[in-house]
């Protein structure tokens, strides 16, 4: 029996398929979609995170391989390498939130001062960009010729009518992308996923009142302020939700557990992205757009703690073990009332710690309890402490940890259980510098700057995600 003879229609559609969508055709989009989206494949194992299984936007770009002119080869390059920009700018939302690019380029100021774990990742992220781009031109481009324009234009259009995956513009799950494939130019346009991406960022701050209050302004009266005060602001403190009534608690009890030590309150308030958000929320009840703080304006400032309590007469200084030059903040700091502000190296030990480049919070707590002593009068002490930043570096863990991270409430928050740990330590410094007799007559408030940052643990919902924990405490 004849079979091209009994089914005319499929062996014309055989004959069509095999001239205009040949095997090199599907080898040609096998292997190109494996090279751009079989990186992420990984990374999102390694890290459970989430992206689109397709991004739609490489597959528009493949025509001009297709063509095999040096011109074409030239505007592929380039069309790659932005459309692998913007896929790494959202995949990073997820594990660093920013509000748009012109803010992502001013982040990018400080990359010399960035932990030595991110300068692997950008790296590797670097390299495969490049390598990428080499396996493609070099041996996949092989399988690509000018017939493949139109039938891979119809390929795509058969696609969008039949099988496009809206999902991913309109789902969002801590900043990720979601659905097996599409498109970020979809995703950019939905307003309700993200209504300021890239293009409509501020250049200057425009600082705004803080709707909530920051914890300072609410635990101490301004009119009759406590004669000395210590305000830390505490690197990626945040509230643990699995059982959290246990944990929680634990975290800061050894500032509880000393004899001279008076409770007055503990609780927390709402807080967004970002440590110098976190700075201007507590210390002057303010929010802003943009994190070029530097660029002012600063009229606003006027109602900062620290520029009113100097009003009333206190010294105020400030403490941080990082670099000044971090954030600009030995330039807007003083706008504030933050002038006396010390930075790395003005410390009397110097020896640096792994989580984020700078002193050692545990060492440079001398300093300032020594400061703190010191003040003849009214005393403002400001800390912005930095060895519980992300990625929570056991080499900065000094002994013993309270949390056991092999336990099973940690399976799948290794990540948030260093964190922990680090946070009780740092509590337990704090304690042992008050039993040295380092903070008396001294109220101490401790306020989370932001929500821990979670990046290779399996579950990211660890910690609240817009809300900080506080502790004001009286030193008898």
């Amino acid at each position: 029996m004849n079979l091209h003879a009994q089914f005319p229609f499929f062996s014309k559609l055989i004959r069509v398929i095999r001239n205009y969508f040949p095997l090199r055709l599907w080898i040609l989009l096998v292997f190109y979609l494996l090279i751009n989206n079989g990186f992420f494949w990984l990374f999102n194992a390694l890290a459970f995170s989430q992206r689109y299984v397709i991004v739609l936007e490489y597959i528009w770009i493949l025509p001009l391989l297709c063509l095999r002119k040096k011109w074409a080869l030239i505007l592929f390059s380039l069309a790659y390498t932005g459309i692998y920009i913007i896929d790494l700018l959202y995949w990073i939302k997820q594990f660093y939130h920013y509000d748009n690019l012109i803010e992502f380029i001013g982040l990018l100021r400080f990359l010399p001062e960035a932990p030595r774990l991110y300068w692997l990742y950008i790296a590797i992220l670097l390299l495969y960009l490049v390598v990428s781009q080499f396996i493609i031109i070099k041996y996949i481009a092989r399988f690509a010729s000018p017939k493949m324009v139109l039938p891979l234009a119809g390929l795509y259009l058969i696609f969008n009518v039949f099988f496009f995956d809206y999902r991913g513009v309109n789902l969002s799950s801590r900043y990720v992308t979601t659905g097996w494939w599409g498109s970020y130019y979809e995703t950019i346009q939905n307003l309700k996923f993200n209504r300021e991406f890239f293009w409509r960022g501020t250049l200057k701050p425009e600082f705004y009142d803080w709707p909530n209050g920051g914890v300072l302004q609410k635990q101490i009266n301004m009119q009759q302020p406590p004669k000395k005060i210590l305000f830390i602001l505490n690197e990626s403190w945040g509230i643990f939700i699995p059982d959290g009534k246990k944990i929680n608690p634990s975290v800061y009890a050894p500032l509880l557990d000393l004899p001279n030590v008076q409770f007055i309150a503990q609780g927390q308030n709402p807080a967004e992205h970002s440590t110098i958000m976190g700075e201007i929320r507590e210390l002057c009840d303010l929010k802003a757009k943009s994190p070029n703080f530097v660029l002012g304006p600063y009229k606003k400032f006027e109602q900062c703690v620290p520029l009113r309590l100097q009003k009333q007469g206190y010294q105020v200084q400030a403490f941080h073990a990082s670099y000044a030059k971090m954030y600009d903040r030995k330039d807007w700091y003083p706008h504030m009332g933050l002038q006396n502000a010390r930075f790395f190296p003005q410390f009397s030990n110097i020896q640096q710690c792994h989580s984020y480049p700078g002193a050692c919070d545990y060492n440079i707590v001398h300093d300032i309890s020594i400061a703190n002593r010191e003040a003849k009068d009214k005393s403002f002490i400001y800390w912005l402490t930095l060895n519980t930043h992300h990625p929570y570096s056991e080499r900065d863990m000094l002994g013993q940890n309270r949390f056991d991270c092999k336990q099973a409430l940690f399976e799948g928050r290794e990540e948030a259980c260093r964190n922990l740990n680090l946070q009780h330590q740092f509590f337990q410094i704090v304690a042992d510098e008050i039993k040295a007799n380092g903070f008396k007559e001294t109220d101490i408030i401790v306020v989370g700057d932001h929500s821990p940052p979670i990046m290779l643990d399996k579950y990211k919902d660890s910690f609240e995600r817009d809300s900080v924990p506080f502790i004001h405490i009286r030193v008898q």
